[in-house]
């Protein structure tokens, strides 16, 4: 029976030297919330191995490792339609691992061979010197000097490499989870933005890019900024987005099961009495950071919080989940205003300034076009 490549990703492996004597692999998905998922395993015979895993004909093209030799060994490729083939010299050498044989993974190959070559050629110069000097004049403080020329050399000559390389390549979908997982933290706002508006459109409705645009927004998160995009697992077992509620104000709200007062909901729900006749107008939003999704759905029943207008939503992953993450959380309550175009109208608000803001939107009082930068 022919597989359709188009719809089946086909992983084939090798272990050239199985010393760890691995029988059994998984394929694994690990979700934005940290939650991992393995979608297929396979037995490991004379050192090779092969998933065939199905996916949906519209299933974007997302990275995956392949787990089960041991812990700090996994592998990571990117699953789309084709056949992948991976080939590693060792268990012990797993970060040695090439992956090949389908579009992504080609070119996140072609990619990490920018590094590669650049530490090479570095290597080869430093050798060079040391064929021309000696060792004892490589570890005096001119030779010191000298190699580090060369890394520093390099290590520039890399990064302009890398990032001409994305940008010819700004379809692949591995170059927002790059720019993203690798970059970001080292280019500056404006940088970020022009590299995250280098994406080709036609990702822009992939994970990746609304991750990346997401992480580029919090970065600068300020009043009049657009709220970064989270994903929002709801109380009714639905996963909806941030965005999903454009049209209307939204009252973000941050909290913990375990250590705020019953006082505090109290007065949300006074909160809920201004609005919950407005409901094309608001909308409140809270998102819990418990790691006990019983202990915050019993939280919600017996506070009385499931009310028309009020959604409620938990990832399971507390302070590290990716949405408190995007707008800085690092305490809680936190309450986060946003205006129907997306926009963050107020950050850090007590539930007084929440009252008096509500009645100024409902008077006609924008107060907070005013505000944007």
């Amino acid at each position: 029976m022919a597989i359709s490549a188009q719809e089946t990703c086909i992983i084939n492996g090798t272990i050239a030297h199985n010393d760890a004597k691995v029988k059994k692999v998984s394929l694994t998905y690990t979700d934005e919330f940290g939650q991992s998922t393995t979608v297929a395993t396979a037995k490991v015979k004379r050192g090779r191995y092969t998933f065939t895993y199905s996916l949906p004909a519209d299933a974007p093209v997302l990275r995956y490792t392949i787990t089960g030799m041991g812990h700090g060994h996994d592998i990571a490729l990117f699953v789309e339609p084709g056949e992948v083939v991976v080939s590693t010299p060792s268990v012990a050498q797993s970060a040695a691992s090439t992956v090949s044989g389908t579009p992504t993974n080609d070119t996140y190959a072609a990619y990490k061979a920018i590094a590669a070559d650049a530490q090479s050629e570095a290597d080869r110069q430093v050798a060079h010197l040391a064929s021309l000097h000696g060792s004892e004049w490589l570890a005096s403080d001119a030779g010191k000097r000298e190699v580090k020329r060369i890394m520093a050399q390099q290590s520039i000559k890399r990064e302009a490499e890398s990032l001409r390389f994305l940008i010819d390549h700004n379809a692949s979908p591995m170059t927002p989870w790059v720019i993203e997982h690798v970059l970001l933290s080292k280019l500056t706002a404006a940088y970020a933005e022009q590299m995250t508006k280098a994406v080709a459109t036609s990702l822009h409705q992939h994970p990746y890019y609304l991750s990346l645009r997401s992480a580029m927004l919090a970065s600068t998160l300020k009043v009049g900024g657009e709220a970064p995009d989270i994903t929002l697992p709801m109380l009714n077992g639905d996963t909806r987005h941030l965005t999903d509620f454009r049209g209307k104000h939204v009252l973000l709200h941050f909290w913990t099961d375990a250590n705020e007062s019953a006082a505090l909901m109290a007065e949300l729900k006074s909160v809920y009495q201004l609005i919950r006749e407005q409901p094309d107008q608001f909308v409140i939003l809270s998102l819990s950071l418990s790691t006990d999704a019983s202990a915050w759905r019993e939280s919600v029943a017996s506070l009385g919080l499931d009310l028309a207008g009020w959604f409620h939503a938990c990832d399971g992953a507390g302070m590290q989940s990716p949405a408190a993450l995007r707008y800085g959380v690092d305490t809680t309550p936190r309450i986060v205003l946003i205006e129907p175009e997306g926009h963050a109208a107020s950050l850090d608000m007590e539930t007084d300034e929440i009252v008096m803001r509500i009645e100024q939107i409902l008077s006609g009082d924008l107060y907070y076009l005013d505000q944007k930068e």
